[in-house]
């Protein structure tokens, strides 16, 4: 099979944690470019995974690169300008979350994409925790899941601060939170009928909600419950999934369970579903589960689970969140 020839815009810190790994890793795919205004970041990332070109312009980039494929991974301020124009060439594009500052724009780049036919896909990444869909997949055998509940927790070093994240710039849900409302919908299914919530500004300055509850109950008959918070004690990202008779726990970072007809729980170390690709943190955290999906989809002509048009629905429902509250 062909190598997919793709072009990287950023690489700043997550995407050199994480994304960079991934994609270097696929024996299909070629890293032909590296568009980045830091030029020490861009050859540095150039020299670790062998790219021969580097640009401080984009558009320059892609017009010399001619990449089939686009990872935008930047701030969220700075994505919509590329991702916009990318995919008016036709070029498929992922993009991190979230994928506009607000859901007109996301929108607008969701219908941008689907009028020039572009394969897009959102990065999250949490739907493709090894852990997660493993022990997703062995409720489900046993029937629908009725009840969901996710929780995203981290700590806040600096109460003095406001909560917005980029100097203020977005709220902590839609950027960061999104993760846990993203997980919601994709682990209950269905589409969003009903929304009860509560957000609020804890222990900090400002206006934005630094915590956030949310009761949602979903066309498919499950309920969903979330937790997203910036004061709590330590960064947890956990999923709690009910069927019948049947129960799982998963922490991306720690460990994750699995529990039916009364029995034990059996236990699994969550890093240890990553071990037969090696074991690294973006393996088990479903970094490269992405990344590879992405691919085989425009490989295969597929449509992405968490595309432009899904992940509209993402947003949409953080919308709601904070209008019922």
């Amino acid at each position: 099979m062909a190598k997919i020839r793709v072009a990287f815009i950023g690489a700043g810190a997550l995407a050199s944690r994480y994304h960079y790994p991934s994609v270097a890793s696929l024996p299909d795919v070629e890293i032909a470019g590296i568009a980045e205004l830091n030029p020490e970041r861009a050859k540095a990332a150039a020299a670790k995974y062998g790219v021969g070109r580097t640009f401080g312009d984009y558009k320059q980039m892609l017009a010399e690169v001619d990449p089939q494929a686009v990872y935008v991974i930047m701030p969220p301020q700075y994505l919509f300008e590329p991702v916009n124009f990318a995919l008016k060439q036709g070029r498929n594009v992922f993009i991190e979350k979230p994928f506009g500052m607000t859901t007109d724009q996301a929108k607008h780049l969701a219908y941008v994409a689907e009028t020039h036919g572009c394969t897009t896909q959102v990065g999250f990444q949490r739907r493709f925790i090894p852990a997660m869909t493993a022990l997703k997949r062995r409720v489900e055998e046993r029937g629908p899941i009725h009840t969901v509940s996710v929780s995203f927790l981290k700590h806040t070093p600096d109460l003095s601060r406001p909560a917005g994240l980029y100097d203020g710039v977005i709220d902590p849900l839609r950027c960061d939170g999104i993760h846990a409302v993203d997980n919601l919908r994709w682990l209950a299914g269905g589409e969003v009928e009903r929304v009860a919530s509560d957000a609020r500004i804890r222990y900090v300055p400002g206006t934005m909600a630094n915590a956030v509850t949310a009761h949602v109950a979903f066309s498919s008959g499950a309920v969903g419950l979330l937790h997203f918070s910036y004061v709590t004690g330590r960064r947890i990202f956990r999923a709690e999934l009910h069927g019948q008779n049947a129960t799982a726990y998963v922490d991306a970072d720690r460990e994750s369970h699995f529990v039916a007809d009364g029995n034990e729980p059996e236990v699994f170390a969550s890093n240890a579903f990553g071990e037969d690709l090696g074991g690294q943190e973006h393996h088990w955290l479903g970094f490269w589960h992405e990344h590879r999906s992405f691919i085989d989809c425009i490989q295969e002509g597929r449509r992405p689970s968490c595309d432009f048009h899904d992940a509209v629905k993402t947003m949409e429902l953080v919308d709601r969140i904070y209008q019922s509250r």
